[in-house]
């Protein structure tokens, strides 16, 4: 398996560990102090994602007391500054003493792992209808790479995608917490919640025809939400949603309402105007 790549880094070795390495690797600078708390308590969370992603990137440190010039050159203002390096360079900025999750958010697009390649094969056997083949390639994606959280997350979305909702909530609650709480998992978490409220619903013909009956069948308008979020109709759903928060907002205990903040929060990150207007909407029937 793969070191941690981890470097001290000065005026002298900055142009070949940072800006050279760069070209065939992200590079992640660390501007700190050894009187700078934050930087301490900052560092070990650095290194544990540089033992994670094993030569993945590369995790430079520099001591601005002891390069005083290197900080001037990259403006450096505050400690612990962070610059992500990437072809020479440099593509991204932060600081502060900031969470694990931030740093995850920085690296990430920029990562390559050789599991993403089989990741890909395996969606293109799903497009083509072989799941038993997908499922095989992503085993040994994970196999080869544990640590891409996003390999059993592309096997919870197939077995969603093909119904299997049993297995596919069963493997969601088997992975890491790093997995069930990575950005790419609030989709996913979306989907299951509302994959189980519809498979506790009325058949979607049923609903639709009582619905025709009494456009205010708070029932029926519920289950129809349920049904419209599972199929990515999620503007109608939201729309269904606060119907029924208007008709009966302490229906099922308050459902409504806690189905439109599950909506808010799986389309975060997609759908940020769609979640804004909405959460608007609602926001003008709670006071």
């Amino acid at each position: 398996m793969s070191q941690a790549l981890i470097a001290d880094v000065n005026g002298e070795n900055f142009q070949q560990v940072v800006l050279d390495n760069s070209h065939h690797l992200p590079v992640l600078v660390d501007f700190w102090a050894p009187w700078c708390g934050p930087c301490k308590s900052v560092m070990p969370v650095l290194e544990k994602l540089a033992n994670e992603f094993a030569g993945l990137f590369l995790l430079a440190k520099v001591n601005i007391d002891d390069n005083e010039a290197l900080a001037n050159q990259f403006a450096v203002r505050s400690v612990p500054t962070f610059k992500l390096f990437k072809n020479g360079q440099q593509i991204a900025e932060l600081t502060g003493g900031l969470p694990e999750s931030e740093f995850r958010k920085l690296l990430e697009p920029h990562i390559e792992r050789p599991s993403d390649a089989m990741r890909a094969q395996a969606q293109q056997a799903f497009d083509q209808g072989d799941l038993d083949s997908a499922v095989t390639l992503l085993r040994q994606a994970s196999e080869l790479d544990p640590n891409n959280h996003q390999v059993p997350l592309d096997l919870v979305q197939m077995y969603l995608q093909t119904g299997q909702l049993e297995d596919a909530t069963k493997l969601f609650n088997q992975l890491p917490d790093a997995a069930k709480t990575a950005p790419e998992a609030k989709p996913i978490i979306g989907i299951i919640h509302f994959a189980q409220a519809v498979a506790e619903s009325e058949d979607i013909s049923l609903i639709q025809a009582k619905l025709k009956d009494n456009p205010d069948d708070v029932s029926a308008l519920y289950g129809l939400a349920c049904f419209l979020a599972l199929h990515s109709e999620y503007e109608k759903a939201m729309q269904a949603l606060l119907k029924v928060f208007m008709l009966d907002r302490e229906f099922k205990e308050g459902a409504a309402r806690g189905h439109l903040i599950k909506l808010f929060d799986m389309l975060s990150v997609s759908e940020p105007e769609l979640v804004k207007t909405y959460r608007r909407k609602f926001q003008s029937l709670l006071y």
